[in-house]
């Protein structure tokens, strides 16, 4: 007769090879009796901690497939307690994210709670034990001085026009003045559009520009704030320091190429759609609470805002050409996003989710979609600003994004 210790194991093992098989078969529902309600998982390739409804969308999308997964059950070892258990294993496995393929060994710890009567897995963790390969899919996307100048090219029209919008609304007085291919803006006190932008693509500016855009900002008590890209031309940074400019911040300019059809990706329950005006207030709301809570992580941000100022910001960039998405959870709003397209790319000018509807594959499938209906008009690259270093640098990443180029933000005070 098996012991109660025998009969835990072998159930435990039951467990583990049922949560292999579901990944290979991709079987959802499967995946989703076995998963803890508040399951985690390490992401073996990249250290990412990842919930269940991440997991399981992610799954059911087809956005991640297990192609192989090796199991050494010689090397399979469960340390076992009344009502928990720990799995520790190797394997390799063949997993197909978006466009690339990776093949990774690693070894495991899984840990097992014991809930009404059977088995849930509670945490998985890999450790890679060599570097893992990837073949990609993809060409990873090349930026040359010709790309990044449509691309500052196109940001300088989101400015002015939203300035303009923004001014419009409010009654009040600014300016947007052209300045070396890019523009001056001031569309109101502490706007988000109250800056240079797009410099350094239509020659280096000269003196007489430069005293113009400054007089028009201090006559107004604002500082002046210069976005330089990188790979603007390198005479403009050294004049901006010597007119007494001083680096502020950097921010990160991704891109990704637009070939074929895009995916999209929609977890079970999630719809995303373009948002009319007849919600637009509820997606207001949704939008300006998910942007409450920003990114912490990485560099810190040169730039927040007040709640008043991102809805008031919201309000304006439709006038540029932005389109608004809505993702629905349940037929609920629950996230919002916006687009504007010009000249091939497709800005992704902003992504939030409320936070009470974050973790279940909102903004996967609202980025899907906006790179879906982009490729669908004839865009040829995609791009999104993130600050280094942080969370929203590293999902685009994962999501097929590259470093293209960066900003440094610089400032000169009245």
């Amino acid at each position: 007769m098996e012991s109660a210790q025998d009969i835990g194991t072998r159930e435990v093992l039951a467990c583990d090879e049922s949560f292999f098989t579901a990944l290979l078969a991709a079987d959802h529902e499967l995946l989703g009796t076995i998963l803890a309600d508040d399951f985690l998982i390490i992401d073996v390739l990249s250290g990412q901690v990842g919930r269940r409804e991440e997991l399981l969308g992610a799954i059911s999308s087809g956005q991640l497939r297990f192609a192989e997964v090796t199991r050494h059950a010689e090397e399979r070892s469960v340390s076992l307690r009344a009502s928990a258990a720990v799995v520790a294993g190797r394997t390799g496995m063949v997993l197909r994210f978006q466009e690339d393929e990776v093949t990774v060994r690693s070894r495991y710890t899984h840990v097992y709670a014991r809930e009404s009567g059977r088995w849930r897995l509670m945490s998985a963790q890999g450790t890679p034990i060599c570097a893992p390969r990837m073949s990609a899919g993809r060409v990873p996307l090349f930026c040359d001085t010709a790309l990044a100048g449509r691309i500052e090219g196109v940001e300088a029209q989101l400015i002015a026009r939203s300035s303009e919008a923004a001014r419009r609304r409010a009654g009040t007085a600014g300016f947007v003045i052209p300045i070396a291919g890019g523009v001056a803006s001031f569309a109101g006190e502490g706007s988000p559009f109250n800056k240079v932008a797009g410099l350094g693509f239509g020659g280096v500016p000269d003196s007489a520009a430069l005293d113009e855009i400054e007089r028009a900002f201090a006559a107004r008590g604002a500082p002046v704030q210069i976005e330089l890209a990188q790979l603007a031309d390198p005479a403009i940074g050294d004049l901006l320091t010597g007119r007494g400019y001083r680096l502020e911040s950097f921010e990160n300019v991704l891109g990704r190429a637009l070939t074929g059809e895009p995916e999209r990706v929609m977890p079970p329950g999630v719809e995303v759609r373009p948002s009319g005006e007849e919600e637009f207030e509820a997606w207001l709301d949704v939008v300006a609470e998910g942007s409450a809570h920003p990114d912490t992580q990485g560099v810190p941000w040169h730039e927040e805002f007040p709640r008043e100022m991102i809805i008031g910001a919201e309000r304006d960039t439709p006038a540029a050409g932005a389109i608004r998405y809505a993702a629905l959870r349940d037929g609920i709003i629950a996230g919002g996003a916006t687009m504007r397209i010009a000249e091939g790319v497709a800005q992704l000018t902003g992504a939030a989710t409320a936070p009470a509807h974050r973790r279940r594959g909102m903004h996967t499938a609202l980025l899907s979609a906006r790179l879906a209906d982009a490729a669908a008009t004839g865009c040829d690259v995609a791009v999104i600003t993130t600050q280094p270093g942080s969370k929203s640098q590293q999902n685009a990443q994962r999501q097929g994004f590259d470093l293209l180029y960066t900003r440094a933000v610089l400032i000169k005070q009245p």
